[in-house]
This record gives C-alpha cells, sequence and structure tokens, in this order.
C-alpha cells in the first residue's frame, strides 16, 4: 500500500555484464509437461504488516504450487530494496522480488540488478502484452528493457468529508486549483489561540508521504520532470514555477490571512501533530483535514479504522488551464522481477508470470488491500469487490493523461534535488523561485550525467 513512497536511500548495483534472461541470451526454460526434481522458489516482497502478508501469501501459493507441483514457494515478506540489492552483490539474492520501488525501475533495468524479461516473454507462446494497460507497461521498463512486471497498482485522487463540506455550504469537490483554495478556505476552522482546528487541505510535500508530494501536485499543473532531449526541466516548464507559486499564495490566502510566513508558521505545527498516516490517528480518519490527495488503499484504511466516515473521493483538481485532464491522476504501483543471480530463473519466471498474470490473485489482493488490478481482465472481472469510492482511482487509471515519474538511470534522484528545494520554499527560507528551480535542474542534470559515464 505504500508504493508511492519515496525512499531516501541511494541504491548501489554491482554491474551485470551477462544475466539470467538478459542480452541476447535465450531465457532458460522448464518443460512444465515433463516430470522435474523438485525445486524451491525464493520470493521476497516488502510488505510489512502481517496482515498483508498472511493474504498475499494465501493470494497464489497453494493455486500455484498445484499448477506447478514440482515447485515450492518460500514466501517472505519485509524485505526492503536495500536488503534485496545488498544480496544481489552479495551473490544470493532471491528467484523473485515484488518491491513497491517503482522510482527505481530505471536504475534496476540499467544496471542487470534485474534481468530483462523481453527474452522470456518472446519466447513465451501466446503471451500477449496488450493484456496489460499500456501505462502499467510503461513503469515497469526502461529504454526498451523489460525487467519487470506489474503486479496491482496505485492511482491518486482527492478524498473529501461530505459532512464537513456541509456544513461550510459546499456541495462539490473541486475540480481546479482555484477552487481548492477557495474551499479550503471555506473548510478550515482555528482554535481561539489562532492555531489550525481543522485545515481544509494540506498543500505542503512534508505531510504525509502520499499526500501533497511533488508528484502529486506536479500532476495538477500538468509539470513534466524532463524536457523532450531528455534533460531536467524545472527551470524551463513554467508549470512547476506556477504549482511553486499557487503553493505559496494558497499558504498565505488559506492559513495566514495574506501573510504567507504566518501561514507557513501555522501550517507547520498542524503538520508536526499529524496522526499516523498507517493507523488509526491518521488526519482525514478522524476528521482533522477535510480534503485529501491520497491513494486508492485510503479506501481500505478507512473501511477498517473509520467505518463512520461519510466521505466521498474525485479525481485531482487542474490548474484552471488544464481542465482537459480533469479525471487523471499519478499512477505506478508494485513491480515484480528476477534478480540477477537467480538460482532457479525458469521457475522464477513461472512465478512472475503467475502474479502479474493469473485473474483470480490480481482480484483477490485487490479486494483485499483495495489496489487497482494491473490486467484488463482482471480490471473487468465481475468478482471484484470494491467501495463505490474506488470508481475514481479506476477511472484514473484508464485515462490517457495519468503517468507516472519518467524511469531514469536516477531513480529516485530524479526528484531529491526538486524535494530538497520545495522543503526550503514552503518553510520561507527560500524566496528567489526561479533561482531555486535553475539549481534543483543543475544538481539534477549533474547526477544525470555522472550516471551515464
Amino acid at each position: 500500500m505504500r508504493r508511492l513512497v519515496v525512499a531516501t536511500a541511494v541504491l548501489a548495483f554491482v554491474a551485470a555484464a551477462c544475466t539470467a534472461g538478459g542480452g541476447d541470451e535465450p531465457a532458460p526454460t522448464v518443460d512444465t509437461a515433463a516430470s522435474n526434481e523438485p525445486v524451491t522458489v525464493t520470493l521476497t516482497g516488502e510488505w510489512t504488516s502481517k496482515r498483508e502478508c498472511d493474504e498475499w501469501q494465501n493470494s497464489f501459493k497453494d493455486s500455484f504450487e498445484a499448477e506447478y507441483p514440482w515447485i515450492t514457494v518460500d514466501a517472505k515478506c519485509g524485505v526492503t530494496e536495500e536488503k534485496q540489492i545488498a544480496a544481489i552483490n552479495a551473490g544470493n539474492p532471491p528467484d523473485a522480488f515484488l518491491s513497491f520501488g517503482v522510482d527505481n525501475v530505471g536504475r534496476f533495468c540499467d544496471s542487470g540488478a534485474w534481468v530483462d524479461l523481453n527474452p522470456y516473454i518472446d519466447g513465451e507462446a501466446g503471451f500477449d502484452r496488450s493484456i496489460f494497460p499500456e501505462t502499467a507497461l510503461t513503469y515497469t521498463s526502461f529504454e526498451g528493457t523489460q525487467c519487470s512486471l506489474p503486479f496491482l497498482t496505485d492511482t491518486t485522487a482527492l478524498y473529501y468529508n461530505l459532512d464537513l463540506f456541509q456544513k461550510a455550504g459546499l456541495t462539490d469537490p473541486p475540480k481546479t486549483t482555484d477552487e481548492l483554495t477557495e474551499d479550503a478556505k471555506a473548510l478550515t476552522e482555528f482554535n481561539a489561540d489562532g492555531s489550525i482546528k481543522v485545515a481544509g487541505f494540506v498543500p505542503v510535500t512534508d505531510y504525509y508521504c502520499c499526500s501533497s508530494n511533488l508528484l502529486n501536485l506536479g500532476h495538477m499543473f500538468g509539470a513534466q520532470y524532463l524536457d523532450e532531449a531528455g534533460n531536467p526541466a524545472y527551470a524551463t516548464d513554467a508549470a512547476w514555477a506556477e504549482m511553486f507559486q499557487w503553493q505559496h499564495d494558497f499558504i498565505a490566502e488559506v492559513y495566514g490571512d495574506g501573510d504567507f510566513q504566518v501561514g507557513a508558521d501555522k501550517l507547520r505545527k498542524f503538520v508536526a501533530g499529524a496522526g499516523n498516516e498507517w493507523g488509526k490517528p491518521q488526519d482525514f480518519q478522524q476528521g482533522r483535514v477535510a480534503m485529501q490527495i491520497d491513494g486508492e488503499w485510503r479506501n481500505a484504511f478507512l473501511a477498517d479504522f473509520a467505518p463512520d466516515l461519510n466521505y466521498d473521493t474525485a479525481p485531482l483538481p487542474t490548474a484552471p488551464d488544464k481542465t482537459d485532464q480533469y479525471g487523471s491522476g499519478v499512477a505506478g504501483g508494485t513491480i515484480i522481477g528476477i534478480p540477477n543471480g537467480a538460482e532457479h530463473p525458469a521457475e522464477a519466471w513461472l512465478l512472475v508470470k503467475y502474479l502479474a498474470t493469473n485473474t483470480d490473485t490480481l482480484v483477490y489482493m485487490a479486494n483485499y488491500v483495495n489496489n487497482v488490478p494491473t490486467t484488463i481482465e482482471a480490471i473487468n472481472s465481475p468478482d471484484l469487490d470494491l467501495p463505490e469510492q474506488f470508481g475514481t482511482f479506476m477511472d484514473a487509471f484508464n485515462h490517457p493523461d495519468s503517468a507516472y515519474r519518467p524511469t531514469t538511470v536516477i531513480g529516485e534522484e530524479l526528484e531529491q534535488y526538486l524535494v530538497n528545494f520545495a522543503a526550503d520554499w514552503q518553510a520561507g527560507d527560500a524566496t528567489d523561485l526561479q533561482a531555486g528551480l535553475e539549481k534543483a535542474t543543475q544538481e539534477t542534470q549533474d547526477a544525470l550525467d555522472q550516471a551515464q559515464l
């Protein structure tokens, strides 16, 4: 459920000149109709809660082993990317890995840390890539290397509290960023000492991981990470400056009565008191914030922790000049692949293919964790049992303007320098917008140049 989290660790990969199933080498195969020696395939995933881990294993293990009776799956949870990369570098990786780190697909593919699945796919009779929506294939590959496949995905949208809307005299969710500002002002409540009691909307990037981050805010304004030449576009795409100026003005108008620093100080104190994002005290769940950007998984949390909350969902608001993109969102989720050096790559491919394409498994997990399925058949399955508010996210996943950050060889670092500037800007420590964007652009360009040496 934490697919869109931007990690801070920098991952280092051992260069892999030859990988199982990669390059021009044919993919290792196994005759599934023959009698085969028993094999244990190791699979690690990043699920951290026992609840999620148990359901993930229940979703596929028995059915997969029934289809391939000589294979036993040893599935472990709580294995981070850092641990997986360390295992690859040490020469003892698992046979397959499930990761929430969609940001690092470019690094996985380019370094050979995960093997190229194209030889497996091309050698598989009847494997049709069109079973996946195009969006899912985009964020699982890099420059022609398909080193991963999707296993459920995430999209983002706006959650809003219907009772607080009614109290403020509002009937419809905001469709533009101007309306978002006006509605947030009407929804915000202050304590007697002037501190924020209920925030209409929190637009700062150091709030919850998957809320008002740069990925979501940038998407609302149609901001591009890279220009047509593949260079950082923070200083050249005017949408970034427009987004940051909107954020500045929002804080001043909604929380500072026209004074940015007053609003920033109040908002900083409010954010410091935020409830645990992954527990019952999360702000939207307890009515501490009236509107919040979040992923589709929040529906499952609301069912568990705030079943009586009267809420609905709507697409992300757009900048006034981007209304043609209304209905879209950020789309990118869980990936699965075969690490370089896997002991049983042929059997690992059978497992990766099964997880990525088996409709029953995808529907089971979609229903349980409230994530968007990643095959056309699963998306259209009559067995999906999801809340009414989930439709916003399904529609966003299928919207032509929904997208994720572009995959690059520097992975998460593509955004890191802009994140650094955003922290200073929204706190009032940086006041020269264009200079800050130019600095972030140059730092990002330097990182790209260094990675390509």
